[in-house]
């Protein structure tokens, strides 16, 4: 009789350390995962001052009537239906610099962040941006592109993570005069915490020292799949513990102590 309770005690441990690990287990961040950009809505965003690809940039105001700024809403796991969506950007944002170099910027952010969360790993996005606007001989342009941590109920709202800029040339256009997709895999998100709220930011635009160069981003369409490859599940979202947890875990810690209570018992 004795080992038969035994065997039910140890019995019980393990289906409980059984149900404890399928409950506390949190999906395994695949690096890698599409996100791609989509045309749902825009939002209005005032970005703070702050330094991009060797650039001291002041204070952005986006609306969905700006030339300049835009910021959109949804970055998704499912790929494009639509029949797609041509933003036009003029770069008319000052930034600092010899000689003056202007920028203009289309973003994207991710659905929020249910619970705090930790990533880490490389971030490849692929946008699709095209130009025929003519340069000087002394006027050039180029293309950068970033990552941030957006959190609207934090005072700074905006955190950039990493960027990059390509090189400029002097009589250069650095866009094609048709949709060409452009690839940047040297961005990284090294252990950053995303607060519960915050969500995922990816930014995509052009620099000239021609005040009002115009460049095109061409996203949600089969053929212009503009996304970002990331380190995380494809929801973003973070496993959260059922109520029946803090149960198991008592039951687990109380366990020993029933059994030498009923040991001494036994023994009196």
């Amino acid at each position: 009789m004795e080992w038969r309770k035994g065997l039910q005690r140890v019995l019980v441990l393990a289906i409980l350390l059984a149900v404890l690990m399928t409950v506390t287990t949190s999906p395994v961040f695949a690096d890698q995962t599409s996100l791609y950009f989509y045309d749902n809505s825009e939002i209005s965003f005032s970005y703070p001052p702050f330094q991009f690809g060797g650039f001291q940039v002041s204070g952005i105001q986006a609306s969905p009537s700006s030339s300049s700024g835009r910021v959109f809403e949804v970055a998704t796991p499912g790929a494009p239906t639509g029949s797609g969506v041509t933003v036009t950007m003029s770069a008319t944002i000052s930034v600092s610099s010899q000689p003056q170099v202007y920028a203009a910027f289309v973003a994207w952010v991710s659905n929020p962040f249910p619970a705090a969360v930790t990533l880490d790993g490389n971030v490849v996005m692929h946008v699709w941006m095209s130009s025929n606007d003519s340069l000087a001989l002394w006027q050039g342009s180029e293309f950068f592109m970033g990552i941030a941590d957006y959190s609207p109920n934090n005072s700074t709202q905006f955190q950039l993570l990493d960027d990059y800029q390509s090189n400029a040339s002097i009589g250069y256009n650095g866009f094609t005069s048709s949709p060409n997709e452009y690839v940047v895999n040297t961005m990284r998100i090294n252990q950053h915490q995303f607060q519960a709220g915050s969500m995922l930011m990816f930014i995509a635009g052009a620099g000239s020292n021609k005040q009002g160069y115009s460049f095109n981003v061409y996203f949600d369409s089969p053929t212009w799949q503009s996304r970002a490859d990331v380190p995380a599940d494809p929801g973003l979202t973070v496993a959260e513990f059922p109520s029946l947890l803090p149960i198991i875990l008592s039951t687990l810690l109380i366990l020993p102590i029933i059994q030498i209570t009923r040991r001494r018992t036994r023994l009196g």
